[in-house]
């Protein structure tokens, strides 16, 4: 099974909404976040914008992961998604994280590789193909 994998790697300790935001980027160049970095941090990504409900914006968001290829959905509470990516040729496995910010009317997110160095922007363009999608592109 997946676990078994070499390229699994084991999910790190640190996803999940802590202080009220996804963690901060990795050290390693291979993952990009939307919030508690500076805009100018090479691993800063915009957020995902939406207007109208939230609610109804959340699940769009789920739709389009829900969609994807590759895609593993293990958990998606109120107002927090995690989903594993596993990449086309080599297998490895991404962790992305999506946080509803209802208030501010953005959906953040975190990718990163779980394994290496880095990823040859697999995990800016993931985020943008799912930004791209979510506004119906």
């Amino acid at each position: 099974n997946r676990e078994d994998s070499m390229w699994y790697g084991g999910r790190p300790s640190t996803l999940g909404v802590k202080n009220g935001k996804l963690s901060a980027p990795k050290s390693t160049p291979n993952s990009v976040v939307s919030e508690g970095v500076d805009s100018t941090h090479p691993a800063y990504i915009a957020p995902i914008p939406f207007t109208g409900d939230p609610t109804a914006a959340w699940a769009k968001l789920r739709g389009v992961i829900d969609s994807l290829d590759r895609v593993t959905v293990v958990s998606a509470d109120g107002n927090y998604l995690y989903a594993e990516f596993r990449t086309a040729k080599m297998r490895y496995v991404d962790d992305f994280e999506a946080r509803l910010d209802a208030g501010t009317g953005v959906i953040h997110v975190r990718s990163a590789s779980r394994l290496g160095k880095r990823d040859f922007d697999v995990n800016r363009s993931r985020v943008e193909m799912i930004r791209k999608k979510f506004a119906g592109g």
